[in-house]
């Protein structure tokens, strides 16, 4: 890392803000072209194997707020996001999906455009697949988990479409210890595939570095200022490049040129967490994690998937239970798996800026609950008739649901605005491309701003609108057509 500086005031080429899955992109196609390039990241460094699969430890160093931004809603509801060199990328599950074509189409409609068709951006993705050394589960030695098992089970028994799923964080070692995204040993990771090499190439970075404000004069960003490690400097830059996420890119915006220049939005995905006990020994942690999907629902902007399991990780989201409960589960615990139901939102984040600090509300739909609770309907019939004893339901109270409860009236009765929790880390959109610079749009459909003719975006912020599937491959092909342009 380059964490000292001799003065107050840096110059380079080309600043990019934040690290995450865009900022990475536009830092190693910018060094490769021998261009001077400084990263600076708002959090720290950690090594790949920082945390060893400790989730309190990754929350608490490697995540924004150490772990969830509040949402205020109805729901008890908030937002992950990672806040380190690597950012999103490093606290995932390394899932590398191609954006549907669903999504695709939406967008060159919205946009009046072609150019993210299937044949134009298809290139972007092999190169970002063949970077990150794609596995897509067809190694013979590839030992999937029981809980990813369990959706190929459902798939056959109810004839719907499971999905491999394709990963660029692949664990070393025979039992999978990754609880959430990569801190356990793995091998082909934003870091090591991306950062690192761009550093041997003579990308500087500075870690613990803050952009609080961009300076303008007249159509151009003369400097940023920022913090580093509690000292305030001033980044001078020919060309700066945003990258900070769907919640900070759009804060840092408000912050430099007031709240009314861009009224925030963000899409989101709204995750809710099934934890499930199987009448038979399922030991989810002798196999590797997040390896099926069921796709089926797709086009309707539902996934059900497997999600991270070990019994610290599952016992930190059963605060709500007694100790009576919580006894019987440790005494069972590899009966259990966990799995998540991940829904596109049709209502927005709404974000605010109050004196520099963030502020989010929210308000579930009637279509997405009742969409909720259909989907629910399904998956808990689909778990009891492969195996399933025991649902512990994303709800405040009355959260238990046993194979012999009329598990349809008892989600009708339960499943309200209320009662439920949620959790997103797809946030995306708040900063978004379009044809036409309004309050909600100010950058075009190659990145650059409407504004400033040397300010671009290259993170989830810039999306037309989620993405359904895991946003970070889509991010990355993103990334790579702005950059390409500049």
């Amino acid at each position: 890392m380059t964490n000292s500086v001799n003065n107050d005031e840096i110059k380079c080429e080309y600043l990019i803000i934040g690290s995450g899955a865009g900022g990475s992109v536009a830092c190693k196609h910018l060094v490769d072209q021998g261009k001077n390039v400084l990263l600076i990241e708002e959090g720290n460094h950690y090594k790949i194997n920082e945390f060893e699969g400790s989730i309190s430890k990754s929350f608490l160093y490697a995540w924004r707020n150490s772990g969830i931004t509040p949402v205020l809603s109805k729901s008890s509801y908030g937002i992950g996001e990672g806040k380190c060199l690597g950012g999103g990328t490093y606290i995932n599950g390394g899932l590398i999906w191609r954006t549907p074509e669903i999504v695709m189409e939406k967008w060159n409609k919205i946009l009046s455009t072609n150019k993210f068709s299937t044949d134009n951006i298809r290139k972007y993705f092999l190169e970002i697949e063949k970077n990150l050394n794609l596995n897509v589960n067809n190694d013979q030695n590839y030992i999937e988990s029981n809980d990813s098992l369990k959706l190929s089970e459902i798939g056959k028994k109810f004839n719907i479409k499971v999905s491999k799923v394709p990963r660029s964080i692949n664990s070393t070692e025979k039992l999978n210890k990754l609880t959430l995204g990569s801190p356990g040993k793995t091998t082909n990771s934003i870091l090591q595939r991306y950062i690192y090499p761009s550093m041997e190439k003579d990308l500087k970075i500075l870690t613990n570095c803050r952009a609080e404000k961009l300076i303008a004069h007249g159509n151009k960003i003369t400097s940023v200022k920022a913090i580093l490690d509690n000292k305030k400097i001033n980044i001078i830059a020919d060309k700066i490049i945003l990258a900070c996420g769907a919640t900070q890119t759009p804060t840092l915006i408000k912050n430099s040129f007031g709240s009314k220049f861009l009224d925030s939005k963000i899409d989101v995905h709204l995750n809710l967490r099934i934890g499930v006990k199987f009448l038979d020994n399922i030991k989810v942690n002798n196999g590797v994690m997040f390896t099926r999907q069921i796709q089926e629902y797709l086009n309707d902007g539902v996934l059900i998937m497997p999600t991270s399991f070990n019994k610290n990780s599952f016992f930190s989201g059963l605060a709500k239970l007694n100790n009576k409960d919580l006894s019987k589960i440790e005494e069972s615990i590899e009966n259990y798996a966990n799995f998540v139901i991940q829904i596109q939102s049709e209502n927005k984040v709404n974000l605010y800026n109050f004196n520099k600090n963030l502020f989010l509300t929210y308000k579930l739909s009637l279509n997405d609950l009742i969409k909720i609770k259909k989907y629910f309907h399904f998956f808990c019939n689909a778990l009891f008739e492969t195996g399933a004893e025991q649902i512990i339901l994303p709800l405040k109270k009355n959260y238990l649901l046993n194979k012999n409860k009329n598990y349809i009236e008892f989600i009708e009765d339960n499943f309200t605005p209320k009662n439920l929790e949620m959790i997103s880390v797809h946030a995306t959109s708040s900063a978004k491309m379009g044809l036409k610079k309004n309050n909600q749009v100010i950058f075009d459909i190659d990145g650059k701003s409407f504004d400033f003719k040397n300010l671009f975006n290259v993170d989830s912020s810039i999306l037309p609108t989620n993405t359904i599937e895991s946003p970070q491959a889509t991010i990355m092909m993103i990334s790579k057509t702005i950059v390409e342009q500049i």
